[in-house]
């Protein structure tokens, strides 16, 4: 009837996968929720301590002095201005070439 390798008929679901806190009841009670989630903070801020605790006590060696050195900045502010876009202005565009172009585009090729 059932499979045996179901954690509901021969082993704890704990066997299947990492269990941190047992919460009972199908469907559990509203005060089981409430304890299993206290449970789940309190574990929390234990691990979070003992780690806190752990990387103070050692030498870590993930940190480095760092050495900057400040000197002068060679940036002169001289840019190539044949590097920089710019784009054409809009009042250089003849008033006849705009009407010309917009006459031969009709309204459903704009909105499509």
């Amino acid at each position: 009837m059932f499979s045996t390798d179901s954690y509901s008929t021969i082993r704890g679901v704990d066997k299947l996968i990492p269990v941190d806190v047992y919460l009972p009841g199908c469907p559990p009670k509203s005060e089981a929720i409430i304890d299993a989630i206290t449970k789940l903070r309190k574990k929390i801020s234990r691990e979070i301590y003992e780690d806190r605790i752990r990387s103070q006590q050692g030498n870590r060696c993930f940190t480095t002095n760092h050495k900057f050195h400040i000197g002068r900045t060679t940036n002169t502010g001289n840019y190539d201005q044949g590097l920089l876009y710019q784009p054409p202005s809009t009042s250089k565009i003849a008033p006849e070439a705009f009407f010309k172009y917009k006459k031969s585009v009709s309204s459903s090729e704009l909105v499509n």
